[in-house]
């Protein structure tokens, strides 16, 4: 007779002469878990089979979450079994408790997204694993502001049982914000957690690999172990453009570079806007894009350019003004490059709504 953990799935199989004749109760060797046995003697067959109705196929059984996660975490009956296998997101300790620092974080990002998570699930998908990491651009860290451009690149890392899903946060990981993006699992080749397991790399095999960096080592191995048994090894097709992006109004599933959603027809903020205001004066494109701690930098830093500037001018001389002019255009025309950089990254809205503020739509090609 074979018995399983309800809480980690462990299974232990039992000779039939060390069955006992009632009820018992056994602790699970991995996580501590009470286990129930019930002998198939003990089990009391249905007398009278159940009927069965004229009006067709009887309906499945409701899915439900694990009464001992609704225990110890209440809010999460908000939470659609059909959508989030709890029991998949959140892993008990050697006790059987679910209320670790870990499970805590988890609740906290999933709330966070969870609005963004509803309009986007598909049918007949679940979320399986949930972490934070933050994207890692190393040219927005060499040349751009450096740490200050990580307050805009934190994710929600979600894997579901169909593929991976990225949804941009602020920082504290309280707030959704812009970009969201999408990668199956067929498109992955190989995924590594870092020299210290703390980074996540998710390599293509075709196109840019992503990389998340500050994860916390249990996310990584998490992740790690769900997506290796779902990756396929069939090559990616010649053809084959993997649509990454998605649209934060009706998620549907889009290619780079457009103005415009073809599914909802919601207009996007566009790389040449933002770099034209940063070439005007910088600051200006990344208040465009939303990104206003960033914007307020680089526009202190814009006035202590102009004071050099005119410093220069009221010296007077032509080597002055010619090194006033380099000034500032290297200086604005630099931060419009990297301002373009940031506003290619992924699609948001031109009305400049958060992706939890929208409405849901229904996208017919959703993807």
């Amino acid at each position: 007779m074979d018995i399983v953990c309800r809480h980690c799935n462990a299974t232990y199989a039992i000779a039939d002469h060390k069955i006992p004749a009632q009820k018992a109760a056994a602790k699970c060797k991995r996580c501590g878990n009470r286990i129930v046995i019930v002998p198939p003697a003990a089990e009391k067959p249905s007398s009278v089979a159940a009927p069965v109705s004229s009006a067709g196929p009887q309906t499945a059984p409701t899915a439900h979450h694990d009464q001992g996660i609704i225990d110890a975490f209440p809010e999460l009956m908000a939470f659609h079994p059909d959508t989030y296998n709890l029991s998949e997101i959140l892993k008990p300790n050697r006790k059987g408790n679910y209320r670790t620092r870990l499970n805590k974080l988890k609740i906290k990002i999933l709330m966070t997204v969870q609005p963004t998570l509803d309009r986007l699930v598909r049918k007949n998908e679940q979320v399986m694993r949930i972490a934070g990491g933050t994207a890692y651009y190393p040219i927005e860290i060499l040349f751009g502001n450096g740490v200050f451009t990580m307050l805009y690149n934190r994710y929600a890392v979600v894997a579901t049982s169909q593929r991976m899903v990225m949804i941009n946060t602020n920082h504290r990981m309280t707030k959704t914000r812009h970009y969201l993006f999408q990668m199956a699992y067929g498109e992955i080749k190989k995924v590594s957690r870092g020299l210290f397991r703390t980074s996540l790399t998710l390599t293509r095999k075709k196109g840019k690999r992503r990389i998340f960096t500050s994860m916390k080592m249990a996310f990584t191995k998490e992740l790690q172990a769900f997506i290796n048994p779902m990756m396929t090894p069939d090559p990616m097709p010649p053809e084959k453009d993997p649509a990454e992006n998605i649209c934060p109004s009706c998620c549907t599933a889009l290619p780079v570079q457009l103005d415009q959603c073809p599914a909802c027809h919601a207009a996007f903020k566009t790389p040449r806007k933002a770099a034209l205001r940063s070439l005007i004066l910088p600051g200006w494109g990344d208040w465009y894009l939303g990104h206003r701690f960033l914007g307020g930098l680089e526009l202190a830093g814009s006035l202590i350019v102009w004071s050099l500037v005119f410093s220069m001018l009221v010296e007077g001389g032509g080597e002055n003004a010619a090194a006033a002019a380099f000034l500032v255009v290297f200086y604005n025309g630099f931060d419009a490059l990297l301002t373009r950089h940031m506003a290619r990254k992924g699609y948001m809205l031109e009305s400049g709504q958060s992706v939890s503020g929208i409405q849901p739509q229904l996208a017919a090609g959703q993807a």
